[in-house]
């Protein structure tokens, strides 16, 4: 078995050492890093496909993914028809 030392100079447990992580315990709860994120792209009728990206795109481009409108096109349709 392979002896892992943090970069802070501490030892690395086994288990984590055999899971590929080289920082301690202690180190990686100081950095944590976010989840990455996902939206569904609908590309047609049929099915869609999920668009993951890091956590920073999705914030920086939310307004553009949230619809702010009717949810259905009924809706847009049924507010008018008395007009």
């Amino acid at each position: 078995m392979k002896i892992v030392y943090c970069v802070c100079g501490s030892l690395v447990r086994p288990s984590r050492a055999e899971l590929g992580f080289t920082d301690c315990v202690r180190c990686a709860h100081e950095n944590p890093v976010e989840p990455p994120k996902g939206r569904m792209v609908y590309d047609g009728k049929v099915g869609a496909q999920i668009e993951i990206m890091s956590a920073e795109t999705w914030r920086e481009n939310k307004d553009r993914f949230c619809p702010k409108g009717a949810r259905s096109a009924v809706k847009n349709f049924s507010k008018n028809i008395s007009a």
